[in-house]
C-alpha cells in the first residue's frame, strides 16, 4: 500500500512538470531576471537569449515593467481587505500569496491544525493528481516536498520516544548520504527551489520528506441510536458487539441501535521517505490544503503575469537594440583633413580643445576643400522609440493597469471626476481577480 501510495505521488510530481517550468519562467520575469529563455542557434546548440547576445557583442537590457504592475495590484489588494478583521492576522500571509496567485495562477496555503492560521506553499513543492476545479475539487492524492534537518525531524516526528529518535537518527544517517552532489545551504535571498527533484533532497546536510495526503474508502457502520438521536459511524466488523448491546437494550426495555452499511472517505496523510518507510501517520475528514487556481478552465492555469510577459520581452528586446545603435552611433565625432593641421597644434591638442567649452582649434584652410565637420547621427530615425511606446501602452491595456490606478499625476486638462472615472474603469478590469482571491480567503475562512 505504501509503495502504491509513494508511485501515485511521483506520478502526480511529474505530472506537474510543465506548470513548474511555466511558473519559474514567469517568476524570474516578475523579479528581473528576464534574458534566461533558451533560443536553439543554427548550429544546434541551446543558449540563452543573454548569452546569446553577449557573445554578439549586444549588452542585454532589462527594464522590468512587470514589477510594478505586480506591485500595484497588490496594492490595490491590501486596500481592499484593510478594515477585515477576520484577516487581521493573515494579511502579510495573504498578501505574498496573492503575488504568487499573480505570478503563477496558483495560490496554496496549508492550516496548521494547531491555531489555524495559514502557511504559504510554495507551487515548486507541491503536487496533485488532478486538476478539475478552481479550489482543487476531486482531487484522490495531494502534498509537498520537505527537506528536514536532523533536529527539525526528530523533534517532528519522534512525538518524545526515545527509540524513535534513535530510528529517525539512523534513516538520516542512511538517507542523507543520498543528497544531490550540487545540494548546498541556499544563500541568503537566493531562490532555493529551481531545480527540485522528487527524490533528492536540494539542500545540504537535509533529508527528503514527502507529505502525502490521500482520500481513501472503508466499509463502516452508521450507527443511530433512538434514545439520544445520535448517529455515529463505527467499524464494519463491529455488528457483532451492535446486536449483544441491542440484547441487552430490550432487556430493559429501550429503543434498539439502527444500523446499515456505508461507504466513508477519509484522508490519510504519510509522512515518507524515498525508500517508503512511513515516519508518521495522520488520518482527518478533510485535508489542511487551501487552493485556487486561476482561471482554471478545461484544466488550464493562466496567470496575470502570463498575458503580459510577450510585451515585456518585446520592451527588453527594443530597449537592447536601441542601447546598441547608440554605442555604435556617431556622437560627436570631428572630421579633421590630415592636411589642415597647424604647425602649432597637433592632432593630440586639437582633440583636446575640441573638449573645452571655450577652446580655440587652429588650422590651416585649403582653397576648395571643406573644413572640420562634425558628425551626429540621429538614433530615432529607425522608429525604436515609437515601437517601444507602443509596446508599454499595450502593457497597460493588456493589463489593464493604467496610470490613473498607479496614482501618477494626471495632466492639467483632467478634472477630478474624469480621473476618478479613469481609476474606477482599470479597478473593474481587475475585478474578476481582486473577487476570485477573497472567494479563495473566504472559503478558507469557512473550512
Amino acid at each position: 500500500m505504501n509503495d502504491t501510495v509513494l508511485s501515485r505521488a511521483r506520478v502526480a510530481w511529474e505530472s506537474g512538470a510543465t506548470l513548474r517550468a511555466r511558473r519559474l519562467r514567469y517568476k524570474r520575469y516578475t523579479f528581473g531576471r528576464q534574458w534566461l529563455d533558451p533560443c536553439l542557434l543554427d548550429n544546434g546548440t541551446v543558449r540563452s537569449e543573454g548569452d546569446y547576445l553577449i557573445e554578439n557583442g549586444y549588452t542585454p537590457v532589462t527594464n522590468n515593467v512587470i514589477r510594478q504592475l505586480v506591485k500595484t495590484i497588490t496594492g490595490c489588494f491590501r486596500e481592499s481587505v484593510a478594515g477585515d478583521a477576520l484577516l487581521a492576522d493573515t494579511v502579510e500571509t495573504d498578501a505574498a500569496t496573492f503575488q504568487e496567485f499573480l505570478i503563477s495562477g496558483c495560490a496554496i496555503q496549508r492550516i496548521a491544525p494547531s491555531d489555524g492560521l495559514p502557511r504559504i506553499v510554495s507551487p515548486a513543492r507541491f503536487f496533485i493528481d488532478r486538476l478539475t476545479a478552481p479550489d482543487g475539487a476531486g482531487a484522490e492524492l495531494m502534498g509537498e516536498l520537505h527537506d528536514f534537518s536532523l533536529a527539525a525531524l526528530v523533534e517532528r516526528f519522534s512525538h518524545g520516544d526515545g527509540g524513535r529518535m534513535q530510528m529517525l537518527r539512523s534513516v538520516f544517517r542512511r538517507h542523507s548520504a543520498d543528497t544531490s552532489p550540487d545540494a548546498q545551504l541556499p544563500r541568503a535571498g537566493e531562490s532555493a527551489d529551481d531545480s527540485l527533484t522528487f527524490d533528492s533532497s536540494s539542500r545540504a546536510a537535509t533529508l527528503r520528506v514527502f507529505e502525502i495526503w490521500s482520500r481513501e474508502c472503508r466499509r463502516m457502520l452508521r450507527v443511530h441510536d433512538p434514545a439520544d438521536g445520535s448517529l455515529t459511524l463505527v467499524a464494519a466488523d463491529a455488528e457483532k458487539r451492535l446486536r449483544a448491546a441491542n440484547r441487552k437494550r430490550e432487556r430493559r426495555g429501550e429503543a434498539a441501535l439502527q444500523w446499515r452499511l456505508c461507504v466513508d472517505s477519509r484522508w490519510v496523510c504519510r509522512f515518507m521517505t524515498t525508500d517508503g518507510r512511513v515516519l508518521d501517520t495522520v488520518t482527518s475528514p478533510r485535508h489542511p490544503y487551501a487552493m485556487c487556481f486561476y482561471p482554471m478552465i478545461d484544466g488550464e492555469i493562466h496567470s496575470f503575469v502570463e498575458d503580459i510577459i510577450d510585451q515585456q520581452h518585446n520592451i527588453n528586446w527594443l530597449m537592447t537594440l536601441n542601447d546598441r545603435m547608440l554605442s555604435q552611433a556617431a556622437k560627436g565625432v570631428v572630421l579633421f583633413p590630415e592636411n589642415q593641421f597647424s604647425a602649432q597644434m597637433p592632432a593630440a591638442m586639437v582633440a583636446e580643445k575640441l573638449r573645452e567649452p571655450d577652446g580655440i582649434v587652429i588650422y590651416r584652410p585649403e582653397p576648395g576643400v571643406p573644413g572640420p565637420q562634425q558628425v551626429m547621427t540621429a538614433v530615432n530615425s529607425v522608429g525604436t522609440q515609437q515601437m517601444l511606446d507602443t509596446q508599454l501602452r499595450l502593457m497597460r491595456e493588456v493589463s489593464g493597469v493604467g496610470d490613473a490606478l498607479r496614482g501618477q499625476t494626471p495632466s492639467g486638462v483632467t478634472s477630478a471626476s474624469m480621473y476618478q472615472s479613469q481609476q474606477q474603469g482599470q479597478l473593474l478590469a481587475l475585478r474578476d481577480l481582486l473577487d476570485t482571491f477573497r472567494a479563495y480567503l473566504l472559503r478558507r475562512r469557512k473550512g
